[in-house]
């Protein structure tokens, strides 16, 4: 108790009082993010603990100063942005710092002529886009969490968005990063799209998930704000009948803004469904649009009300609203009682229709209800929605479903997710994923983080 009193008195010496939260209603909030207990295999449920203090740092040397103190002491910190991850990257499993860098939510600069912006990694990206949009430019990640969550956490786990086809993934857009390491030093690597100078560093903190340093600063390539958009709804009569019309429009080489496909029975009666946005200037949306539709009507799909793809755009954050709202019912499950969980599995494209039917015989083995099966922005990045009902076995029974469903993925040489990371609950696997690459990361872990600080428990390290 000492010690923790001795750690408060300086914390609050290198920041100000305020910046050093105590309550233990404030320390709960920041113990957990959006990881559902009950996506948590029973058998493999981890020790989680409050936090002894969370810090609210506003600059980089703040929080370049409590990590020197925290490695001085040898106490775990934790980096905590909006606290909207689904794999627990930000739970504490141990008591220590929580590091919620909130504070630092400013836009640094905007080049509009080079099309980047700095800006501080605790900015939230919906605030973000909303600055960029003054200059009529427009930030390429857009997922679900936007209004809450945040640069540094999109960006620790490499997170994919809706325009993701287009622009890519959240790593894709980071031209330079500003990192305070383990033991203090401040990293920073140049702000450019391509460099041979050798290995280019900031790929070890582009999902890295804070494990080897805390992202306090980054650099992004951000576009045009679109002269046009084009959103087209289709149904198909199955999943294979749109998955083969999907290839068909990424063999041509079109990028859409949006593509979201998928065939869930508790919306659609029947067949699958494809949201398609197409967005640029308006001669390319045109002809790609035209292109993109002689192609869906050729494979049999039948084109759904405009206003039906309208809604789907303008609905696709309402769920990190909700979140926004109940943070405090982020661990537990759905009111109506039932277990709920998924897979955003990545795969050679032509490994997918084999891999949906074998997870499907996988899925009933189990006794588990599969709810959707899709594709989110490639045809490759395949996912499946399950659930089952009440109960510990039925639990336990829904995530050996998905451990099987992960070790398949593996064996045809696929990856376990492709959008929201590892946390603690895809750590047992990263041995099977990665192999002896696993070991490397290992290796760099125990270079930069010999006291093993830095959000410890996380990704298999």
């Amino acid at each position: 108790m000492g010690s923790h009193r001795k750690l408060i008195a300086e914390l609050s010496r290198l920041l100000n009082s305020d910046q050093v939260l105590t309550d233990p209603a404030q320390l709960e909030e920041h113990s957990w993010d959006a990881l559902s207990e009950g996506r948590i295999h029973p058998l493999r449920r981890p020790e989680s603990a409050l936090p002894l203090c969370v810090v609210l740092p506003a600059t980089t040397e703040e929080v370049r100063k409590v990590v020197v103190l925290a490695n001085k002491e040898r106490i775990p910190i934790v980096p905590y942005g909006g606290g909207s991850g689904l794999m627990g990257g930000a739970i504490s499993i141990m008591p220590g710092i929580v590091v919620d860098l909130r504070r630092m939510n400013r836009i640094l600069d905007i080049d509009v002529e080079a099309r980047m912006a700095r800006m501080h990694a605790g900015i939230v990206l919906e605030s973000l886009d909303k600055g960029l949009n003054e200059k009529k430019l427009i930030l390429g990640h857009d997922p679900w969490t936007l209004p809450v969550a945040t640069v540094g956490g999109t960006i620790s786990t490499n997170s994919l968005g809706y325009r993701g086809a287009k622009y890519g993934s959240m790593g894709d857009q980071v031209l330079g990063l500003e990192v305070i390491l383990p033991q203090g030093e401040i990293f920073r690597t140049r702000a450019v799209p391509k460099s041979s100078t050798g290995v280019n560093l900031k790929h070890l903190f582009i999902g890295g998930e804070g494990c080897f340093g805390i992202v306090t600063e980054a650099t992004l390539r951000v576009f045009p704000r679109p002269e046009k958009r084009s959103l087209q709804a289709f149904r198909f009569s199955s999943f294979e009948a749109g998955f083969e019309v999907i290839k068909r429009i990424y063999v041509k080489g079109l990028k859409p803004s949006l593509m979201d496909f998928g065939d869930d029975a508790t919306k659609f009666d029947g067949g699958a469904v494809l949201y398609l946005g197409l967005e640029g200037t308006q001669e390319a949306v045109q002809l790609e649009e035209q292109i993109a539709l002689g192609i869906c009507r050729g494979g049999g799909g039948k084109e759904l009300p405009g206003d039906e793809a309208e809604r789907f755009w303008r609905d696709r954050h309402v769920v990190a609203h909700r979140f926004k709202q109940n943070r405090h019912r982020r661990r537990e499950r759905m009111r109506d009682n039932l277990y709920r969980d998924f897979i955003h599995v990545a795969l050679p494209i032509s490994q997918v229709l084999p891999f949906r039917k074998a997870a499907t015989e996988i899925v009933a083995k189990h006794g588990v209800q599969l709810q959707e099966s899709g594709l989110w922005t490639q045809p490759e990045l395949f996912s499946m929605r399950l659930a089952t009902q009440d109960g510990e076995q039925n639990q336990a029974n829904l995530e050996s479903a998905v451990e099987e469903l992960l070790g398949l993925v593996q064996e045809r040489s696929g990856s376990m997710e492709y959008c929201h990371g590892v946390g603690i609950k895809l750590a047992p696997f990263m041995a099977e994923e990665h192999g002896t690459a696993l070991e490397v990361m290992k290796q760099i872990k125990q270079v930069l983080d010999p006291n093993r600080i830095m959000n410890p428990g996380k990704m298999g390290l």
